[in-house]
Parts: structure tokens; sequence; C-alpha cells
């Protein structure tokens, strides 16, 4: 596979970089490292936040070994997305105007033609993982969902992301036979990693696991009528408290939430050509048709009746 060498746009000495390098430089890293803001993506309902895509041509894998002399400046690569996994050290980064210190167990993700500079910390120079490739989203949701990222997250299990780098490096090197389908594989379970640690929205949260146990059992039972007393007293909570916790955790009410997965069980239904839009109501809890069919185009845009002759 050809190696696309990124394009490197040249810098003045003046700078937004250069200029921080002399001034700023040993501050932001003598600073307590931040921790990236969580985005609310996790949340079907609204406007969706679709994690969808497949995995393009691949330009390179890297592993760079630790060098108190590493930097870039004003990268752009107008061919593919960038993902990294820091293994060690610490690295100052600049995207789009914002500062930010990356340090081991962290993951960068750039959008293809993002400028982007950083800088190895002299007294600590990181070490890491890099891949570029093309990231085609399935379509336009898919492709607003994966613009909201952030470039920078903390994965909730950083050796399962050093495990994969690792695995994706032994591909690429070996390149045997079916490497490409290995190595695009490993690629997209990176890329689960960064969303799910982008979504992770429970860490600050109280009460967070027992929350999550009750979404999950909502997810397991969508065609199950739940009071909010009932689940609030699952959790240990009073019902004011439960609501106010439940809607942080997944950005919307309980009655909405239990909606959204009713409606897209019905969906699978109707897209399976086994169920009537009578049918499918009824095999999600609701025993109004009327009622069903009018909830589902307003979460969904369409009406039932448009799935099931798909």
């Amino acid at each position: 596979m050809p190696f696309t060498q990124p394009v490197l746009t040249p810098v003045s000495p003046a700078s937004p970089l250069a200029v921080y390098a002399e001034t700023g430089y040993q501050k932001c890293m003598a600073e307590p490292p931040q921790e990236p803001s969580h985005l609310n993506l996790a949340s079907p309902l609204g406007t969706p936040a679709r994690f969808d895509a497949v995995v393009g041509e691949i330009g390179f894998v890297r592993r760079r070994a630790s060098s108190p002399d590493w930097q870039i400046r004003d990268l752009v690569n107008r061919r593919y997305s960038i993902i990294a996994l820091a293994v060690s050290g610490r690295a100052r980064y600049e995207c789009g105007g914002e500062p930010f210190v990356v340090q081991k167990g962290h993951m960068l993700l750039f959008p293809k033609g993002m400028r982007h500079s950083a800088r190895s910390d002299p007294g600590s120079p990181w070490s890491f993982f890099s891949a570029g490739f093309q990231l085609i989203p399935a379509d336009e949701a898919a492709a607003d969902a994966f613009d909201r990222l952030p470039n920078w997250t903390v994965p909730k299990n950083f050796v399962r992301a050093l495990e994969l780098f690792e695995e994706l490096d032994r591909l690429w090197s070996a390149q045997e036979a079916g490497y490409l389908l290995a190595s695009r594989s490993r690629l997209l379970d990176l890329l689960h990693v960064v969303v799910q640690g982008a979504v992770n929205v429970s860490r600050s949260i109280p009460h967070s696991r027992r929350l999550e146990a009750v979404v999950q059992q909502l997810q397991e039972q969508p065609a199950r009528n739940y009071r909010v007393e009932d689940l609030a007293e699952q959790a240990g909570l009073s019902p004011s408290r439960f609501r106010v916790l439940f809607k942080a955790l997944t950005g919307h009410s309980i009655v909405r939430y239990q909606n959204w997965l009713r409606v897209n069980k019905a969906k699978d239904l109707l897209l399976s050509g086994e169920y009537s839009v009578a049918e499918a109501a009824a095999e999600v809890g609701f025993d109004d048709t009327y009622y069903f069919s009018r909830l589902f185009k307003k979460m969904t845009g369409f009406a039932p009746s448009h799935y099931r002759n798909l």
C-alpha cells in the first residue's frame, strides 16, 4: 500500500505555535492536565448521533518512540483522518486555536483537512501509535455525529485501545493475506473506543452506576410500562432527584426515552416484514395504533407504513 506524505504548510516564526513555544509552552506543561469535555452524543433522540461508517484506504500505521525533539507545525493531512493513542509521556497540542495537553491513555482523532500543531514535553516526551485512513460515514447523520466528536478523549479501557493498536501495527508490518480486512476491522474497533470515550458523560453524574442499571433495564424491556416512582425506588433516589439525574445521563426525560426505545424496536419489527403496523405497536406496548402512528412519525419523520413497505 503506497504511503501518502501528509501535506505540511510552512509556518512563519510569528505563528501562534512559534510564539506559544517561546512564551507559554512550559507553563502549559506545568499545569495539571485537563480532562476533555465529554459530549452528550449518546442520546438517540432529537438529531440522531449515528456513528456508522466504513474505513476506506489506509495510508499509514506508525509506532513512534519518545523523542524530546518531536514536533509538528500546522500539519494538514488532506487525504486521511488521523487516529492516535498516547502510550507514555506527554505532548502539547493546539487545534482550532485551542491548546490541550495529551498524556498516556489519551486518544486523538483528527478529521482529514484539520490543521493541528504539537510538541513533545521535553521533560516527559510522549510515545504513541497513529494511523491515517479514509473515514467514510454512512450518511449525513453519521457525518454530523463524527464531526461533533472532540479531537481528544480518554477511553474507558486504555488496555483495550493499546491492544488494538499493537494488533494493527503487527498486521500492517507483516502484510499477510487478508491484512487489509483485518486492519480495517481494528480501525473500526478503535473508532468505537473513541466514541465510547467521548459519550461517557456519566463520569461526573452522581449515582451513575445505579442509573445505568435502570437504563439497561429499559433497553432490555422496551414494551413494559414503568412508573417513575418504581424506577426511582430501584435506583435508591427520590422521584424528583431521579428525574434530574436521568435527564443528565441521557439528555431526555424518562417518558421520552422510553418512547424512543419503543419506536426504534417497532421500526425493526416493521422492517422485518413480519409485522403489520398494529402488530408492531402492540408488540412494543401501545394499545392505541393511532397514537402509536402519530408518535412514530413525530420521532422518525416517517409514518410506520413507510418502513413496512420497504
